[in-house]
């Protein structure tokens, strides 16, 4: 019960986005960039994900304390969700700029951070019958009030499996543990990357 709580409190951490200020921060990289397609403005925000995350992971994976392997692997994994979260905000405002009149629109982002695998699996639990492919139209759809609760929960269980995953990867031999940190982390936001632009790109979105 204790490390649930520990981890929903990272998972708070993660999602404490400032809108306001990202819609502002991509309303100034249009008009410095007033001909940049939507892809090449996404390209840049996860540029600077990508630098941020393989950073955290290499020095955070340098200690070899098997003792401190899992709080130090909750550290990286929170960190580097922040970083994508953040980009993954600027990106879904730079598709679409009125993606934050949802007030519990913040939820949406852990969708392409996790994979569209945490979309099919709330879709099941609400009753959503099988084979239908995650879109956000089906997403919001069904991602209410009554629902968001269901939905946390899901993404929790995901929060932790990546931290047990990391700890065990990454985190017991020094040097080479940050080698591995690092370069799981660059993967990683490289494929959040792709799965927000598919995202947020898709025609039905």
């Amino acid at each position: 019960m204790q490390n649930n709580k520990a981890l929903a409190k990272s998972l708070d951490w993660v999602l404490d986005i400032d809108p306001p200020a990202i819609i502002t921060s991509v309303k100034s990289e249009r008009e410095s960039s007033p001909y940049a397609s939507n892809k090449a403005l996404v390209d840049k925000v996860f540029s600077s994900a990508k630098w941020k995350a393989t950073s955290t992971g290499f020095v955070t994976g340098l200690p070899a304390n098997p003792w401190a392997s899992v709080p130090i692997s909750a550290v990286d994994v929170a960190a580097t969700l922040r970083s994508e979260v953040s980009a993954v905000a600027r990106a879904a405002v730079i598709y679409d700029e009125k993606f934050f009149d949802d007030l519990d629109a913040k939820w949406e982002l852990l969708l392409p951070v996790f994979g569209l695998s945490l979309g099919s699996q709330f879709l099941r639990e609400v009753g959503v019958r099988g084979g239908m492919e995650v879109t956000r139209v089906l997403i919001k759809q069904y991602l209410s009030k009554e629902t968001l609760k269901q939905f946390k929960i899901i993404i929790l269980k995901y929060f932790g499996i990546k931290v047990t995953e990391k700890a065990v990867i990454t985190k017991t031999l020094p040097i080479v543990g940050g080698l591995i940190g690092s370069t799981w982390n660059y993967i990683e936001v490289n494929q959040v990357q792709k799965r927000t632009i598919d995202y947020f790109n898709a025609r039905d979105a």
